[in-house]
């Protein structure tokens, strides 16, 4: 495709823009910078700067060139796909300031409820945190989960991909006894997975360990979900996740010794 620049672009255009190690994502460019736009990547709900290079309109030809049968065998990247199709055929507001594109699980009710439906909430929300508590004999595990998930972190970084530190790293997460407590409460180290389960390498070389990192990523992101006893309220684990914990946060406080 044709290089691109800050004149291809407007505001709140919808895009397909490469964060480095990516995919192209579909998103909506937020704010335009000099060398580089805001975009909030759709589904995902995440805010990165983007250079304008990997960035490219939303439009035929770059659909034709991103929506492939590879990309599209993974359920995230099909959702945000409709999700940008609907707010392009204009049946959803997008001039809200802060909306979210995330699908939210039924749990999450609207606002202006009735006041027993808000008391059933935070009584459900209550009764979860007590449940998931009782799995507090598995963080003797945590500073070893949280070790592991930054080596992991740090051995793909921009700069340097390290990936026999990471497959290290993926062999220990392995061999670790997890909780949905231990998951709950650590939402960056699965947040991190996440992102990598769309890992993807920037060198040809590279692209056969790539590939296995990403498919390791994909299987413990499975396993993660395999430690939630609760039926989800949606198909999408990666919402769930975020819904409970999120609850667990907002109902705990860590409190550290003097």
């Amino acid at each position: 495709m044709e290089k691109t620049t800050s004149d291809c672009f407007s505001e709140r255009d919808f895009v397909f823009a490469q964060a480095t190690g990516y995919v192209p994502w579909p998103g909506i460019l937020k704010k335009k910078l000099f060398r580089a736009g805001v975009v909030e990547f759709l589904f995902t709900n995440e805010t990165k700067v983007i250079p304008y290079e990997k960035l490219w309109p939303y439009d035929d030809r770059s659909k034709a060139q991103f929506i492939t049968s590879q990309n599209m065998e993974y359920e995230e990247f099909r959702e945000a796909i409709c999700i940008v199709e609907k707010l392009r055929s204009g049946d959803v507001d997008i001039s809200t300031e802060g909306a979210g594109w995330q699908l939210v699980s039924p749990e999450e009710l609207p606002p202006g409820m009735p006041f027993s439906l808000e008391q059933s909430r935070a009584d459900w929300e209550l009764n979860y945190v007590r449940e998931v508590r009782l799995e507090r004999d598995s963080l003797s595990v945590e500073g070893k989960f949280i070790h592991v998930l930054n080596v992991l972190r740090s051995s793909l970084t921009l700069k340097k991909q390290d990936y026999p530190s990471a497959l290290w790293a993926f062999q220990e997460l392995q061999e670790l006894a997890l909780s949905e407590l231990l998951l709950v409460r650590n939402f960056e180290a699965v947040e991190a997975m996440h992102h990598l389960c769309r890992f993807a390498s920037t060198q040809p070389q590279d692209r056969l360990c790539a590939d296995q990192v990403k498919n390791l990523a994909i299987q413990q992101m499975e396993r993660f979900a395999s430690h939630f006893k609760q039926s989800f309220g949606t198909q999408d684990f990666w919402s769930e996740y975020c819904l409970r914990s999120r609850i667990y946060r907002s109902h705990t406080v860590d409190i550290k010794p003097n």
